[in-house]
C-alpha cells in the first residue's frame, strides 16, 4: 500500500473520531496497522479472528468508543455470525475497513472465489460500502461511511482495492 494511502487512512480515522482499532493481522494493512499502533490517538487490539473482532468492536461501541475493524474480505465470512446475530439485530454500527482480496489484478489465485462472492455478500447483508483504489479517496470515504454508520446505526464498510485497479 502506498504511503499516501496509509496516511490518508490514519487521517481519515482521526477526522471521523475513531479512537478504537480492532484488527485481524493482514498483509494488505500491514503498514497501516503499524502507524495506528504508534499513534497515541488510537487504542489498538489484535484479535485471533474476525468474529471475535466484531464482537470486541461492538463492546467498544456499547462502552462509548468509536471503533473500526480492519480485516481482509475473507474475514467478512468469518465475522458473519457476529454480524447477523449481534450487530444487525441490535443496531450496533461499526465501520469496517476491508481489503479486497480476489479482486481483478490482485494476483492471488487462491482467493478468486472469495473475490467473486464478496460484493454480493455485502449487498445481501445490507452493508453499504465505498470502494477505494486511490489514496485521495481513502480519507473522504472513511469520513463519509463513519458518518453513515453513526446516523443509520448500521454497519458500513470502506473496501480497499489494489491501488490503480479502478
Amino acid at each position: 500500500m502506498q504511503e499516501a494511502t496509509v496516511r490518508a487512512i490514519v487521517d481519515g480515522l482521526k477526522d471521523a473520531g475513531i479512537d478504537f482499532v480492532v484488527y485481524m493481522p493482514d498483509s494488505f494493512f500491514f503498514e497501516t496497522i503499524g502507524m495506528l499502533e504508534r499513534d497515541p490517538a488510537f487504542e489498538c487490539v489484535s484479535v485471533p479472528n474476525e468474529s471475535v473482532g466484531m464482537c470486541l468492536a461492538a463492546g467498544a461501541w456499547l462502552g462509548g468508543r468509536k471503533p473500526v475493524m480492519l480485516m481482509e474480505n475473507t474475514g467478512l465470512f468469518v465475522a458473519m455470525n457476529a454480524i447477523t446475530r449481534f450487530h444487525q439485530p441490535f443496531g450496533i454500527p461499526v465501520l469496517m475497513l476491508i481489503s479486497y482480496r480476489g479482486d481483478a489484478g490482485d494476483g492471488f489465485w487462491m482467493v478468486t472465489d472469495i473475490g467473486r462472492a464478496f460484493e454480493p455478500v455485502l449487498h445481501d447483508l445490507g452493508i453499504a460500502y465505498e470502494r477505494v483504489d486511490e489514496p485521495e479517496r481513502a480519507r473522504k470515504a472513511i469520513r463519509l461511511m463513519q458518518t453513515s454508520a453513526s446516523v443509520s446505526e448500521e454497519l458500513q464498510a470502506v473496501v480497499f482495492r489494489k491501488e490503480g485497479a479502478g
